[in-house]
């Protein structure tokens, strides 16, 4: 099955799904920046290096050689999953880990490894409201790593985003282009319903 649901909620398909009573607590979400807390750069350098791929063979491999060289510059920490995802866990959460099938709401900023910002919730002052399972690889897998009000950087390598298709703007252009890895700093407000709930 195609990527049929897209995470940038500016898409008319996810309009939808994004519920308008969101309440008042998430248009009030902070996205202020928070001083990172400090970084061991040898260690942090090290520990990134590992994850380098000396003679990279597919696009995965290029995607994670590009995400971790863009953590080393920035002495960001990350840690890697079994498929491939880096990510760097800002703020655990409460209670019980998200999971598959769960209905939550979020806010969330996605850039490209050059800092510019192609979507936001923030900006648009409207979190985003889906099912875990419905959306990108990198979002399905990433968020079940947290709990209700936790905060997670996603650094998604371009097979577990949006692939060799990229996702089209509609105007004969590329929101994402092909091949593109994606940050994602989503800030999960609430379980709004948890797997198997009616």
């Amino acid at each position: 099955m195609k990527k049929a649901i897209l995470i940038l909620s500016s898409f008319s398909l996810l309009l939808a799904a994004c519920g308008g009573n969101a309440g008042e607590k998430a248009g009030q979400a902070s996205q202020q920046e928070e001083a990172p807390p400090p970084v061991d750069e040898d260690q942090a350098i090290l520990q990134l290096s590992a994850y380098l791929v000396a003679e990279p063979q597919n696009q995965m491999e290029e995607s994670q050689n590009a995400i971790v060289n863009y953590a080393i510059d920035k002495l960001i920490p990350l840690e890697r999953t079994r498929s491939g995802l880096l990510y760097r866990i800002l703020e655990e959460g409460e209670g019980e880990k998200l999971q598959w099938g769960d209905y939550i709401s979020v806010h969330y900023k996605g850039y490209f490894l050059d800092g510019q910002v192609f979507d936001s919730s923030y900006r648009r002052d409207k979190p985003l409201q889906f099912y875990i399972g419905n959306m990108i690889p990198g979002w399905n897998e990433g968020l079940q790593l947290i709990a209700p009000g936790g905060k997670i950087q996603l650094f998604v390598p371009s097979p577990l985003g949006y692939g060799e298709e990229g996702l089209p703007d509609g105007k004969e252009g590329f929101l994402v282009p092909p091949d593109t890895p994606m940050v994602f700093e989503v800030e999960v407000l609430e379980r709004l319903k948890r797997a198997g709930e009616e």
